[in-house]
């Protein structure tokens, strides 16, 4: 995972924000963060798509599990079950995603 990328998204979103195409969030979590996009679902829910752990380590994170309950089957991925470089790659492109929406750059 992109460390220079994870800074510059967490220094540009608190919280949960509702961007041109979806729901945008970044909190604290008893691990370390979350991050997630949220879509909107039918009855004004915002479903995970998808929602990553990462695990604070020292200085750096790391992702620890990722989940998308908007395709199917359901993706339910963990550091546990041996799904680190999926976790990864996925986790690089929710952070581009991030930084696209805001027009950020490095």
């Amino acid at each position: 995972m992109d460390q220079q990328k994870w800074l510059l998204v967490k220094a540009n979103y608190e919280g949960t924000e509702d961007l041109a195409d979806g729901y945008y969030r970044v909190r604290p979590s008893e691990d370390g963060y979350q991050m997630a996009y949220l879509a909107a679902g039918p009855c004004g829910d915002k479903i995970p798509h998808p929602e990553v752990t990462l695990r604070q380590e020292g200085n750096r994170v790391q992702p620890i599990r990722l989940r998308d309950l908007e395709v199917t089957p359901i993706l339910n991925l963990s550091e546990e079950k041996g799904d680190l470089d999926q976790i990864e790659e996925l986790t690089d492109q929710l952070l581009d995603r991030f930084i696209k929406i805001k027009n950020l750059s490095l």
